[in-house]
């Protein structure tokens, strides 16, 4: 542990000290290191670097300050979705990471947070360095003139490896060192498709004294203590590809449980290739033992089966292979119908039609596949109404059909098809089929409907058969309770209907219509009230809350009737409220004068209620026949933010970035950042040189498209929830909201930044606004867009990374305003579909009402 460590983990001793003492402070935080660093880069305010050898320990200690004692959360953004904050917490000072492999770089946070002010958070980036064995791959090509006088063939060299930072190669030529033009049969290139990270010897018109041990020694400049590493290889003039031969047959047709071997050998090839095997889809089964070119797979099964390929490899030209199908017979999967079906359609099996049985089974292969067909046990040949089929392979493969013409009683019996692969070895599938005569009890509808009806009305009630067997002897009785009220027999018509005049509460109740066959009854049941339907709540009411007095509330409550015409006039609404997890219900009754009108907004206000609880209440409409359904809702109080704002202003310059927030399903996330404090040397020509205000001390938000960023990956940044009235009652207004912004988009990588609009309510909906994409200079532009919302909203910037580093996209100086937009710049970009253009202002009509802007957020 060095001085330094020392004095501030004493200096955090001291101010905790002090707090103990009832002294309260917010949370401050600072990352030290220890461990085994390669280096360590303090890069001025916001940026620092460690880098380590893969294999060694990396080790961070978080240092924080603070009253009360904060709670401290280790947290790492980069690489893979797995890798994610929850999943690589650490709820200690210190995080110790033992043989740190190459995939955990990236950067690494300490939040703290004690209740008092925003939370501490500092970061370090952690990179990873190191170097694997190269490999060296030769090629070679041949061609002849075609006059024939010269016999040319060029040799090339190829030497890669993994490793970071880049890594730098250097042949020879057994102890000599070839460089660029010290000999004129010999080139050294990178080619430009593949950055610089494969160095490639090439031998023109190879002469004699190429024939020799060639080595390429890769290299990271001794970085992290890591060594140079070397790989050779030998060239000669019986170099050559590899060639190989499969002893076995193509397809492998094998049993069940059976053992195979897979045998390969090489017929040429130098330096000697090594032999493989690999399969086609998925690994090699796990019981299959390889011992060079020889696979054994013991005990094989159906999931064994599939193409196996043999891969021989000497790294001079591209790899030989060659490929056997393995075909394991199986039968599977056995299933039957019958035709017509008995069980899902209005169709029975009855004597004298004609019945199918279909038989489907899957096989491999399909061609040695058989069927026999059983009755009661005794083998079925194929005859005049007894017809035998198997369908054609190529339209319904592994299917037999039995066809029973003009169906008698003696036909009635179990059925059995057996599926046999030819020469057994795998056992065979059976499907029994019973064929009976049966009796179906009626099937009718509706089996229950509720009917809602006022006095001094008629109702017509309807029973219909869908299906019954037989429907010879088929009655029907209609009843009111346990009266009988009519009753009959069916005679052309499939349905039976009654009529009630309702004079009386005694004609309300339940009716019964019974449908009768020998095999049983189907029942239609009718609920018949005069019952009020639920009314139903306004749940956007303008200003339905305010505040009486300093300890209480009010709450405008409005709501309209369902169905107000279909049963007798609502002659009051029973109003239950009781406070929201309490037992005991307060009621009062409202009186209605005069009939309501479908649509009718109706209200009533609630006074005196405890701030801040929220209260459920129950409304009940009450008619002739009494009380109706009943409607639930919850209402709550939340406490007005700025009640009279008319415009939203934000350059991110105070600590919570005016309340926006990252978005937790994106890749990863925007960074404050002002000019004066950010380091271009790791991305040159890109981002800014100032604020929208020209300011180099000013902050903007910005997106950080260096490595690990992929192409492609998005970053959201969520503006705070904007809450608005929905529905205005007393008036209209057409009050549309100019939000406006500035955006830097410099660098020839540039990606794509899309504004969204997302609309809250019982399902979020999203809708682009503005997009642009590609360089757009090194200035800043405003953009400026007309929004209609029709619900509380939210504003997102989505900043997508382009193919490279010089990708940095910057925002600034966000406002929404009250009115619409007023000044016309120059187009951007096409807008999304079904958004209407006037030079940047998108105007977007969600609904054809009026609104009334009521903006709940915090100032700058």
């Amino acid at each position: 542990m060095d001085l330094t460590f020392v004095v501030l983990w004493l200096l955090t001793l001291f101010i905790e000290g002090i707090c103990s003492q009832g002294v309260y402070a917010p949370p401050t935080v600072r990352i030290i290191h220890s461990g085994l660093a390669c280096n360590i880069e303090e890069e001025r305010y916001s940026e620092r670097v460690y880098t380590i050898k893969e294999g060694e320990t990396l080790e961070l200690t978080c240092l924080v300050t603070g009253h009360p004692r904060p709670q401290i959360r280790w947290t790492k953004t980069a690489g893979s979705a797995s890798d994610r904050f929850q999943d690589s917490s650490v709820f200690n000072e210190t995080l110790r990471i033992t043989n740190i492999q190459r995939h955990q770089g990236g950067r690494y946070y300490c939040k703290a947070e004690n209740g008092l002010g925003s939370p501490a958070i500092k970061s370090i980036r952690v990179d990873v360095y190191y170097l694997d064995d190269p490999i060296v791959t030769v090629h070679q090509s041949i061609g002849e003139a075609k006059e024939q006088f010269y016999y040319e063939r060029t040799v090339f060299l190829r030497c890669i490896a993994n490793s970071n930072p880049p890594v730098r190669y250097s042949w020879k030529r057994g102890e000599e060192i070839l460089l660029q033009g010290s000999d004129k049969g010999v080139e050294i290139y990178e080619p430009f498709f593949t950055q610089g990270e494969t160095k490639i010897l090439k031998l023109k018109n190879l002469r004699p004294q190429d024939y020799a041990n060639y080595s390429c020694i890769a290299s990271v400049r001794n970085v992290c203590n890591i060594p140079d590493k070397m790989v050779s290889f030998k060239l000669s003039n019986r170099t050559a590809s590899p060639s190989i031969k499969l002893l076995v047959e193509d397809p492998i047709v094998v049993n069940p449980g059976e053992t195979i071997t897979l045998v390969c050998v090489t017929t040429g090839g130098e330096p000697a290739p090594t032999l493989t095997w690999v399969r086609s889809v998925g690994n090699l089964p796990e019981k299959a033992v390889l011992n060079s070119g020889t696979l054994t797979i013991p005990s094989i099964s159906s999931e064994d089966a599939g193409t196996y390929s043999c891969v021989a490899n000497n790294n001079v030209g591209n790899p030989a292979k060659k490929s056997t199908s393995i075909i394991v017979r199986a039968l599977k999967k056995g299933r039957y119908w019958i035709t017509p079906d008995p069980y899902h359609k209005d169709d029975n099996i009855q004597i004298g039609r004609e019945v199918k049985i279909s038989c489907q089974v899957e096989a491999v292969p399909s061609e040695e596949l058989t069927f026999s067909w059983f009755k009661n046990g005794r083998p079925l040949r194929s005859s005049e109404r007894m017809v035998i089929t198997q369908t054609d392979p190529d339209v319904s493969p592994g299917t037999t059909n039995l066809d029973i013409i003009d169906l008698k009683f003696t036909d009635f019996g179990t059925y059995t098809c057996v599926a046999s692969l030819k020469g057994g070895g795998v056992p065979d599938i059976s499907n029994d089929v019973n064929i009976s005569s049966s009796t179906d009890p009626p099937a009718v509808e509706p089996t229950f409907q509720e009917i809602r009806q006022g006095l001094g009305t008629s109702v017509t009630m309807n029973c219909r058969v869908l299906r019954a067997y037989p429907t010879r002897v088929l009655t029907y009785e209609w009843r009111l309770g346990s009266k009988l009220l009519e009753k009959g027999q069916f005679d052309s018509q499939d349905y039976t209907e009654l009529t009630v005049n309702i004079h009386s509460k005694e004609n309300y109740g339940i009716y019964n219509c019974s449908i009768i066959n020998e095999a049983g009854s189907g029942w239609c049941i009718f609920l018949v009230t005069g019952k009020a339907y639920p009314p139903e709540f306004y749940y956007d009411t303008y200003n339905p809350l305010w505040q009486s007095k300093a300890s209480v509330y009010s709450y405008s409550l409005q709501w309209t009737q369902m169905n107000p015409d279909a049963v007798d006039r609502i002659l009051a609404y029973r109003l239950g409220l009781k406070q929201a997890g309490q037992q005991r219900w307060w009621e009062t009754e409202i009186s209605v004068d005069g009939p309501i009108r479908r649509g009718e907004l109706i209200t009533n206000n609630l006074t005196k209620l405890v701030k801040p609880e929220p209260y459920e209440i129950r409304l009940t409409p009450i008619n002739r026949f009494g009380e109706g359904d009943s409607a639930i809702r919850i209402i709550k109080y939340s406490a007005p933010i700025n009640p009279h704002l008319r415009e939203f202003h934000c350059g991110f310059e105070d600590g919570n970035i005016c309340l926006f927030t990252q978005d937790d399903t994106d890749i990863f996330d925007w960074t404050k950042q002002s000019a004066s404090t950010r380091d271009t040397r790791y991305t040159p020509n890109t981002g800014p040189t100032t604020d929208a205000a020209g300011s180099k001390q000013g902050f903007y938000m910005y997106i950080e498209t260096s490595r690990p960023r992929l192409e492609g990956e998005k970053a959201r940044l969520l503006s705070p929830v904007f809450n608005i009235a929905q529905k205005n009652p007393y008036g209209s207004s057409n009050t549309a909201y100019c939000f406006s912004f500035f955006y830097h988009m410099y660098g020839r990588h540039i990606g794509s930044l899309n504004i969204f609009l997302r609309l809250k309510g019982q399902t979020s909906t999203e809708i682009q606004i503005w997009s642009a994409s590609g360089n757009k200079g090194e200035q800043w532009h405003q953009a400026r867009i007309n929004i209609h919302p029709t619900a509380s909203f939210q504003i997102i910037f989505e900043g997508v990374r382009g193919p490279g580093i010089e990708g940095d996209i910057a925002v600034d100086d966000v406002s929404i305003v009250e009115g619409e937009c007023t000044k016309v710049d120059q187009p951007v970009t096409s807008p999304p579909s079904g958004v209407k253009v006037s030079g940047t202002i998108l105007h977007i009509w969600l609904y054809p009402v009026f609104l009334f802007f009521s903006f709940l957020s915090h100032q700058r």
